[in-house]
This record gives structure tokens, sequence and C-alpha cells, in this order.
């Protein structure tokens, strides 16, 4: 349709965008909007299918989609022109190229978001070393080889063009497709992901430096010193604006409008852990974001660079860019991200790849991914990370990803590459990526990190010793607090058993990669001051206070999300030496004695705790708020009323040894409970625990606060029916996980609703169980003592057991300054 404007210029406008339906005989293909729609849906659908049959290999979602475009692009559907031409037509290239860009902008966006800004500018001193030796060895020993090939090889002179966008290619580190691979093998959390993570953040720094300088010569070559010049200057003033300017108003609106919602009833989102943010803020974020995305494309840069330092510049703890991410994470992720990965797929043909090019791309390749490997292990060896591990790490930062892909792409898209440079280089992502990764998977098992180098547990521990005990707390749920603290003051600390606590403060949080392991401080970034935190942080150092001199409390704040969780409580469980862990179950129980919440991921990650825990472990079902008694003892002469039940095995003496060191105390009265089965007197396992209970036994014999009864049952049913009679005497019931198929249980197996907790922890956690105390199941150690030989975090002070005070003191140095926890 052509329109006449009153000036005399003919507008020609294309209004086929909608189709009129098969019933009109109209084809929807022909038109933008169903054309677009059929093409992200069969790009989806052929990704997927790709990843359903490569990942039984170990190949990670980036091979996957590349290889889906691949198949969709003229290697594979090319065979087949006229669909081809219906399904990918030259027309609706550019609606989809621009679609799956957009998508690419908020993705790195979000990546922004994620990223700890402290470690580009405050890196560790490893990530520093590893850094500026990749960033200076990996372009140079690539480009003295290109060079000799040029030199010494009959090699095409568009391939001769494209040799160094290719060797500049093998030195990148980037943030973004680092992330994205440790997130993927769930590694992002150990001491590989947190120092991989570091130095690519620092080596992103680096890097966007030189690329600004770099431009800038460009320009200046081109059009002038003046031009360089003013691009320079506007690309600084953008980042200026962004952290000078934005970040500030942002803050303070997000603080201003933080106290009105708490009194309104204005439409929010909540993240998580409690945050509201509400829709105005929310649709502010995203309006920055697009004026950012314009005004890099005018200032003359890339798209991409205004969103990602918008998103790192996103005041740290603020719940606004975690909930925008939350809510473009899915769509982003799973749409539009991979359109973009698809369609470089599309525009390789495998076929334009000549043979006698094509070896001395694979030996520019190879020669840089090795070159990359020996310049992050020599570096990374002088900071006294372990071979193995510096091995792992120098395979991680050859990772490629998206950051390969958006410069190729751009630079085939100025006509600097033909299809067989383009192939070759999309290609080359392909196959690195393809053998690095299933080899990290075989070669790097994050739970042998957690290998303790001794027996961890209370039976064990020997006398007049300290034991130390990593408390778990999620950050709101303060319902456990007081029975958590109970249940510490019972645990009897005394000048000559002293009691040392590591309390952690689980933060899940949704919009960051870098997972961060802080000591805890009041107020230390965007917090209300209304935040559980501090309130968390004050009733355990009262406690602290209450046993001056017997009994030590360190904070931390375990900022991850919670599918990591569970590597950050057993690495603190390892490097402090812990005891016992003591982790709250998964439901929380209102005042009305009704289940008042059920968190899933929660079960989620108590059962990995379960599974790699490096010492003993207890999982804590809290009944404070039925039976009343939430009051802590430390502030009352009330008996606490503790039940030992003991049906045998390792766990129940387990729970045996803690609740002798309970006797101890002035205030804590311990009863064991024995069940004996009628008919098995003479069992070989009857015997060793009737040694067991004797032992202890005679340990407090004239202990009036360690009470001794037996309970004959003939089967599982009269089990659970003393169970149930238990009634209110009690405030806390301590029981083991395992039995090891005892005859006591028979029956009841098949009953269990929450195996986690064991047989009898599961009858004791149910609705109808018939009793208010809480519940404290028990695991001893499971994992076999050997020689940690990985954990570099252990290596470096081989004397904290005689003096743990001094390793503390290191420990905070290096993490009250807002970073992940690293050791460098």
């Amino acid at each position: 349709m052509a329109i006449q404007a009153s000036t005399n210029k003919t507008i020609c406008h294309d209004s086929k965008s909608a189709s009129g339906g098969i019933w009109h005989h109209s084809n929807p293909l022909l038109f933008s909007v169903p054309l677009l729609l059929v093409q992200l849906t069969l790009i989806t659908l052929t990704s997927r299918i790709v990843e359903f049959f490569l990942k039984p290999l170990g190949q990670p979602s980036i091979v996957s989609q590349i290889l889906g475009g691949v198949v969709l692009g003229p290697t594979v559907l090319g065979y087949a022109p006229n669909l081809v031409a219906q399904l990918f037509p030259e027309t609706g290239q550019l609606i989809m190229e621009t679609f799956a860009t957009f998508g690419i902008a908020l993705f790195l966006f979000s990546m922004g978001v994620k990223m700890d800004a402290t470690l580009m500018f405050r890196p560790e001193k490893a990530a520093i070393s590893i850094g500026l030796s990749m960033y200076i060895f990996t372009m140079v020993i690539p480009l003295v080889l290109c060079f000799a090939l040029i030199a010494h090889s009959a090699v095409e002179e568009s391939l001769k063009a494209s040799l160094p966008v290719m060797v500049a290619s093998q030195s990148f580190a980037a943030f973004p497709a680092i992330a994205c691979l440790l997130a993927e093998l769930k590694i992002m959390n150990t001491e590989v992901g947190r120092l991989a993570v570091a130095t690519s953040m620092f080596y992103t720094l680096l890097a966007m430096m030189t690329c600004a300088f770099g431009f800038t010569l460009l320009e200046s070559r081109e059009r002038g010193i003046l031009t360089g010049v003013s691009a320079a200057a506007s690309t600084l003033g953008m980042a200026f604006v962004i952290v000078f300017v934005v970040r500030p108003l942002l803050t303070r609106y997000l603080r201003s409008d933080k106290a009105n919602m708490m009194d309104s009833n204005a439409p929010s989102s909540s993240l998580g852990g409690g945050d509201q943010v509400n829709r105005d803020q929310i649709t502010c974020m995203f309006l920055l974001i697009l004026v950012f995305i314009f005004v890099s494309e005018a200032i003359g840069q890339h798209y991409f660079l205004g969103p990602i330092i918008l998103g790192l510049s996103i005041p740290d703890g603020s719940p606004i860019g975690g909930t925008v991410v939350s809510k473009i994470d899915a769509f982003v992720s799973m749409i539009l991200y991979p359109t973009f990965l698809t369609i470089s797929g599309l525009k390789t043909n495998l076929y334009s790849i000549s043979p006698r090019e094509s070896w001395i791309t694979g030996i520019i390749i190879l020669v840089g991914a090795v070159g990359k490997m020996v310049v992050i292990i020599l570096p990374a060896l002088r900071q006294n990370v372990p071979l193995y591990d510096a091995f792992v790490l120098s395979l991680v930062l050859n990772a490629r990803g998206i950051n390969e892909l958006i410069l190729y792409n751009l630079v085939y898209d100025a006509k600097q590459l033909d299809d067989q440079e383009f192939a070759m280089m999309v290609m080359s992502i392909v196959l690195v990526t393809a053998v690095i990764t299933p080899l990290i998977r075989v070669l790097y098992d994050p739970s042998r990190l957690y290998l303790p180098v001794r027996r961890m547990t209370i039976q064990h521990a020997r006398k007049d010793t300290e034991m130390r005990i990593v408390v778990c707390i999620h950050q709101h749920q303060h319902d456990n607090i007081p029975t958590m603290v109970n249940l510490l003051e019972a645990s009897c600390a005394s000048l000559h058993n002293p009691l040392a606590v590591i309390v952690l403060i689980l933060v899940e949080v949704v919009g960051q990669s870098a997972p961060m392991l802080l000591a805890y401080r009041p107020h230390r970034t965007y917090e209300p001051s209304y935040s559980g935190s501090n309130h968390i942080s004050n009733a355990f150092h009262h406690y602290e206070k209450q046993n001056k001199g017997n009994a030590s409390v360190q904070v931390f704040s375990n900022k991850s999300h919670i599918s990591g969780m569970h590597d950050d409580i057993c690495r603190v469980a390892v490097d402090k030496r812990a005891t016992l862990v003591i982790i709250p179950f998964h439901k929380q129980w209102a005042i009305d004695g009704t289940i008042g919440s059920v968190n899933r991921s929660i079960r989620a990650m108590n059962r990995k705790i379960i599974e790699c825990a490096p010492c003993s472990l207890g999982i804590i079902i809290d009944r404070g708020p039925i039976n009343g008694r939430s009051q802590s003892i430390l502030n009352s002469r009330s008996i606490y009323h503790v039940a030992v039940l003991f049906l045998g095995g390792a766990d129940d003496v387990e729970a045996l040894a803690y609740g002798s060191r309970m006797a101890s105390h002035d205030q804590v009265i311990i009863t064991v409970i024995r069940f004996l089965l009628l008919g098995h007197d003479n069992s070989r396992e009857r015997k060793r625990d009737t040694d067991t209970v004797d032992e202890y036994r005679r340990i407090n014999a004239g202990n009036g606060h360690f009470i001794y009864r037996e309970e004959l049952v003939k089967d599982g049913v009269g089990l659970s029916e003393v169970l149930r009679g238990m009634g209110d005497n009690y405030d806390l019931i301590m029981v083991g996980r395992n039995h090891q198929n005892s005859p006591l249980l028979f029956g009841l197996y098949e009953w269990s609703e929450c195996p986690e907790l064991g047989v009898v922890g599961d009858l004791l956690a149910s609705h109808d169980a018939g009793t208010t105390a809480s519940v404290l199941v028990i695991q001893q150690q499971q994992k076999p003592v050997g020689k940690v030989t990985t954990n570099f975090c252990l290596m470096q002070n081989d004397s904290r057991d005689k003096d743990w005070s001094v390793r503390d003191e290191s420990y905070l140095e290096r993490t009250t300054s807002d970073r992940p926890l690293l050791n460098s």
C-alpha cells in the first residue's frame, strides 16, 4: 500500500503482519507474525530434541542449541529448499534476528545483575594473577603462530583476514559464558567455581577497557582524532551517568518507596525472601533497560554495553534486580537466548568448510586452548592452588559461549567473514565446549571436597575439647530461632567443654550468579532496617553474652541459589571442622498445630546435605509455636526435658552421645528410652548396643539428670503406640535417622512420608504424632575419613585446630569486604 504524503514523498507500507486465516485461503507463513511464531516454536522444539539426545553424553545446552540451528540450516534442512523457503524466508530473517538481539540484550542485563561488581574492581590476588596471565599470553601465543602460518603456508586471502578475529576470540574468558557453564555443571559454589567467577570478571574488566580503547583508536583512524575522542567520551559519559546518577536515584527511590509500601496495599511482587517490589519500580527498571539499549546504539557502541553496565550498577542487595531477573529469566533463557544461538547455527553451512583450510583453524584453536591452560595453571600453582584444581580451572576458563558468538555474528554481518570462516568459528565453539564439558564432569566431583580429615562426630570427640556446631537459619523463618537457641543452651557450654557456634543465615537470591559467603555485619549493603538478619544475629549473640567465656558465636550470611546452598553449608562445616550441622525441616507449624507452610526447595536442599554432609547432621522439626515453650531457657529457671529414643545403630548412638553431654546442664533432664523387641535377646547387634548404652550409663552414674528406662514392644505397631503416648512430657525428642532395617520397624517403612527423616523421625513429624515436642533427627557422620587433597581452603592453615581464633581472624579478613569467599 502506497501513501502520498503532503511533502510529495511516497511512503511504502507493507501491511502483511497478520494473516486472515486458512478459511480465507491465506497462507499464514506469508505474514510476519505467524511466521515468527512458527520459527520460534520450531527452533525451541529442535534444540530441545537435540539436547535430549546429547544430554546423556554430558553436553551443555549451548552445544545442543547451536547444533539445533545447524539442523535447521543449510547443512541438513538445506536439502529441502522449498521447505526452507517457506519456514525461513529472507523476508522474515530481519524480524527474527531483531527479536533474538533484543533477547540477548535482556540476557546480558540479567548477567550484569548477577555479577558482583566488586569482583571486578577489588579482585582476589589469585584472580588478578590468573586474569593478567590470560590477558597477556593467550593472545600473544596464537598470534605468533598465526603470523608464522600466514608466512610459511598457502592461505586464502579471506582466511588471512579472519585469522586475527579467531586469535582474539581464543583469549576470551568472559563472565557470562563461564557463569552459564558453572551453573549447568552445578559447581558454582565450589572453590574452583568461585575462583573461576572472580577470574573471569576481572578479565572482563580488562577486556572491556581494551575494547573501549580499540574502538576509540579505530574511530580516530577512520574519522579523525576528534571523532575518536568524542566516541570515547560518550561511552565514558554513559557509564558515568549510569553509575553516579541512575544508581543513586534508583537506590533513593527504592528506599523511599519501600517505607511507603509497608503500610499500603499496592500490588507488589514478592521475591522468595519476602522483599516487596511494586509494579512502578519494575516498569521503571524495564524503561531504563530500553533507554540504555538505545543510548548504546546512538553513541556508536554495540547494544549490549548499556544493559550490562546498568545490570552491574544495580545496588547490591536491592530486591528490584532479582525481581526483574526472575520475571524475564524464564522467557529470555528458554526462548530468546536459545533463538540467538540457533540463528548462529542457521547461518552455519558445514559444506562451505574446505578441508585444506580447516587444519589451519584447528591448529590455532588447539594451540590457543593448550596455551590458555598453561598460562592458567602456572599462576594458579603460584597461588597455592593444587595442581588438580588448577587443571580443572583451566578447563572451565576455556569454555566458549555467547560472547564469542556475538563477536562472530557482528563481524559476519559486517561482511568481514565469509561463510567458510564463520562456519569454522561457530563449530570451534561447539567442538571446544563439547570436549571440555564432559571432561569437567568426569574429573571434578565436588563431593570429594567434603572428605573430612578425621572423625567429626559427637561420639568420637575427645573429652574436654571444643564442640563446633554449624546452625543454619533461613533468613525469613524466625520461628526456628528460640528452639535453636534452646538447643544450643542445652548443649551445655562450659569452661572445660566450650561450644563454638557458626551461624549461617541462608539468603536465597534469584538475581545473583556469584554465590557469596560473608561475615555478617548489620547494614553492610542495601538492607532495610527491619531485615530479619539483624534479628537472627542479635538472638545468637545474646546467647554468646549469656555464656561468656564458654561459648563463641560467628554469624555468616550465605547468599546463593537454593540449589547450591548445600555446597556452602558442607564447605563451611569442613573449613570449621564442625562436629554437627543443624538444619531446619522444610515444614513449619502454625500455632494451632496445623502445618503452616511447606517449602519443597528447602526439602531438596536438605536431601543433598544428607548425602554429602562431612560431619554429623541434625534436622530440627520445630514445634515451638505449638507447645508454648518458645521462651529461651537462658532467661528462665525452668527445666528442659529431653527424650533420647534408642532403637540401635550408629545414628542412635550419636543421639545418645549428644544427650549425655546435655545431661551435665543444671536445667536439662535427659530421659533415654530404649526400645527392645521381645525374642531378640541374643542378637549380636543388641549386645553391641547394650555395651554402648551401659558405657554411657556408667559415665552418668550418680547424675540425677540422666534417666534410663526400657520399653518392650512386640512390633512396629507397638512402637508407634508408645511414641504417640509420649504426649507433652518433653520439650525435645532426639532420635537417630537410620536404624539398619531394625525388626522394631517392620510394617512401618511403607507409611513413611518423609524418608529423609527416617521411619521414627517421620512418625514424630507427622500431624497425628500425639506430641507437641520439637524433634531433632540425627545422622552420624557417614563420609569415610581420608586425606584432603583438593580443597586448598583447608591446606592454607594446618594449625587452626591448635588456635581456632587465629584461623577465624584471617577468615573474617577475607570475607568482610563484601566479596565471595575465595582463597588466595
